[in-house]
């Protein structure tokens, strides 16, 4: 999946969403929270924002998630969410793209997640002629909102059942009606990244995908194996094989916030084993790195080496509530030195 980065806004705007946050407050909330990109450290660095891609099938729902690439503490803040038809020209519309919904999705929940569990939001859906959207109020009293790596918040949509599948639609963060403010009550600078919400038939594959880096050499790759909507997962297997020359002892990680699940690793020169399973049938309630991988590179691996990350379709399931194995289509990824 690829997501496109969008120009960076203008400072100035930032602030004065921000101040008015500030001066305001955020009401209490309806609901409760409970590296590709790199990162966007300390201080004022800038603070990349991804939208995962996001799959769908007509009547289910989709989750759209965010996320940073840096464990910086956010107090509170606005994320404004914009879901339209992709910018394409007037000939590459068809009559059946032109039949479909301009808003194909219904809005049902949000939650922004905080390691304290003090996270208060606020959502409120809006509309245009050309696109709809959600924008998302939050803050955290101990401010530790992005406290912690992986994903900042979800946002839950029912497709309608008259979309067809093929469709694509573009999920953009509105960087003029976005801001986020740290702990220290400074606006951070930030970075939208965009993605695609897809539209599948109800019979297609779920897939899964080896989530690469790009990284300089002796640097860690932060991977993962990633999923893109939510289904309930009771457990399940993913190897991943890489290049053993390039790269040193991995660690692996299951984020609670995807769900709650045991797991253990196994080990072999150029192949990471990763058995899981989820008791309460939680895990990937929200879509995402459902098993992250970070790996040490050697500095001696030449700078614009591409290596591929494989997910072993033999040695790879994943098992529904029932625990029966569910048709999978599987993405390869790519770890790049640069």
């Amino acid at each position: 999946m690829i997501q496109t980065p969008r120009p960076r806004f203008r400072l100035a705007s930032v602030l004065l969403l921000a101040s008015a946050l500030l001066l305001s407050g955020l009401p209490e909330a309806s609901a409760r929270g409970g590296g590709d990109d790199g990162g966007g450290g300390a201080g004022h660095d800038l603070l990349k924002l991804r939208a995962n891609d996001a799959i769908g099938m007509p009547g289910g729902t989709v989750a759209i998630v965010l996320r940073t690439y840096a464990a910086r503490p956010i107090r509170q803040g606005q994320i404004s969410i914009r879901v339209g038809r992709p910018a394409t020209g007037r000939s590459a519309l068809t009559v059946e793209a032109l039949r479909q919904p301009v808003r194909p999705l219904t809005f049902l929940s949000a939650v922004v997640f905080s390691t304290r569990g003090d996270s208060a939001t606020q959502a409120s859906p809006t509309a245009a002629a050309d696109s709809q959207g959600v924008d998302v109020r939050f803050s955290s009293a101990s401010a530790t909102v992005n406290a912690a790596d992986g994903p900042l918040a979800v946002l839950r949509f029912r497709l309608d059942p008259a979309v067809a599948p093929g469709q694509r639609y573009t999920i953009a963060i509105d960087p003029s009606l976005t801001a986020l403010v740290d702990g220290g009550g400074r606006a951070i600078d930030i970075q939208p990244i965009n993605a695609v919400l897809t539209v599948r038939a109800p019979s297609a594959p779920l897939a899964v995908e080896a989530e690469g880096d790009e990284v300089a050499p002796g640097e860690t790759a932060e991977l993962g194996v990633q999923t893109f909507e939510p289904f309930t997962l009771s457990g399940g297997r993913v190897t991943l094989r890489y290049d053993a020359a390039i790269a040193g002892r991995a660690a692996v990680r299951m984020d609670p916030r995807y769900g709650r699940a045991n797991f253990t690793v196994t080990r072999r020169p150029g192949v990471l084993i990763v058995d899981f399973q989820s008791p309460d049938r939680t895990l990937n309630t929200v879509p995402g790195t459902i098993v992250a991988v970070s790996l040490p590179t050697r500095a001696s691996v030449a700078i614009g080496t591409e290596s591929p990350l494989t997910l072993d379709p033999a040695g790879t399931w994943l098992k529904n509530s029932k625990g029966q194995k569910l048709k999978l289509k599987i993405e390869n990824g790519t770890l790049v030195f640069q």
